[in-house]
């Protein structure tokens, strides 16, 4: 596998996880993980490639990981306001009974 490869997988990864397609996110990540692990092995000990791809793969994981999270967080706001109980015309909160308003 070579860098390019490696350089590809993580742009498709990027585009997946944008468009939040996790299902499809995770055997790229996989698939990146181990064209990684395959690319540092191939490099001789002391190059600064290695070091170069660690991070790179750090930043990687920390911005899906960000994306993912606001991704959640974006979907359990809209599931939240689902949840919300609709305004009434004459003003009352629905749920109520008539009594309750008299009291």
């Amino acid at each position: 596998m070579t860098e390019t490869q490696l350089s590809d997988r993580a742009r498709q990864l990027e585009i997946l996880v944008a468009q939040r397609r996790y299902a499809e996110a995770l055997p790229v990540f996989e698939s990146y993980c181990q064209t990684l692990a395959e690319v540092v092995t191939s490099l001789p000990p002391r190059d600064p490639r290695i070091r170069q791809s660690e991070e790179h793969w750090r930043n990687l994981l920390n911005q899906t990981r960000r994306r993912v999270l606001a991704g959640r967080a974006h979907a359990a706001a809209r599931l939240a306001r689902l949840v919300q109980p609709r305004p009434t015309y004459d003003g009352r909160r629905a749920g109520q009974r008539t009594w309750q308003y008299l009291a």
